[in-house]
């Protein structure tokens, strides 16, 4: 478990004091939102259809925290401006990528948070995470990842074996047993 310094944790607990009961043009509930959820499992238990929607009010993960939310969270990067993370790999074939698109659709259906996909070379795939509303990283997206993380992948066995630690770092974070 990573852990704040008080500084930054006062200042968050004023943020979603300052939010409570408000709602974000009626979507975004921040008394929902939970506090600084540190793990992958954590992560997961939280929900963005509960949360509510994005709106321009949504507000953004503070950038000094934005590195501990991505430990949770092996494989993903953050891109240079900070706005977006990111996952890529490579399927084992065209239709174990297609399978995988179909699963992130039906999670992004019932969370109502929708990330960008793309499909190159006919297996690679990317996974870009943003909410577009506040042009940048809020609690959704790392809920996001954190559940599109937890579904079922056929890899390309090649791309596996060159990046079996990563996966293993994902199942530590996830508090699964590394292989």
């Amino acid at each position: 478990m990573l852990l704040t310094t008080g500084r930054t944790a006062a200042r968050q607990a004023a943020v979603v004091g300052s939010l409570a009961g408000r709602t974000c043009k009626g979507r975004f509930r921040s008394g929902s939102l939970k506090s600084m959820a540190t793990s992958a499992e954590e992560l997961r238990g939280q929900s963005c259809s509960l949360l509510g929607g994005c709106s321009s009010e949504t507000p953004k993960v503070p950038m000094d925290q934005l590195p501990q939310y991505l430990a949770a969270l092996p494989g993903w990067q953050l891109a240079d401006n900070q706005a977006v993370i990111s996952r890529q790999f490579v399927a084992k074939n065209f239709m174990a990528a297609v399978k995988f698109f179909n699963q992130v659709a039906e999670v992004a259906e019932e969370e109502g948070h929708h990330p960008d996909l793309h499909l190159t070379n006919y297996r690679e795939v990317q996974v870009v995470l943003s909410t577009h509303a506040v042009g940048g990283l809020t609690m959704f997206d790392f809920i996001m990842a954190a559940k599109l993380d937890a579904l079922d992948i056929e890899y390309s066995p090649k791309w596996l074996k060159q990046n079996q630690h990563n996966l293993a770092s994902r199942g530590a974070a996830a508090g699964e047993p590394a292989a």
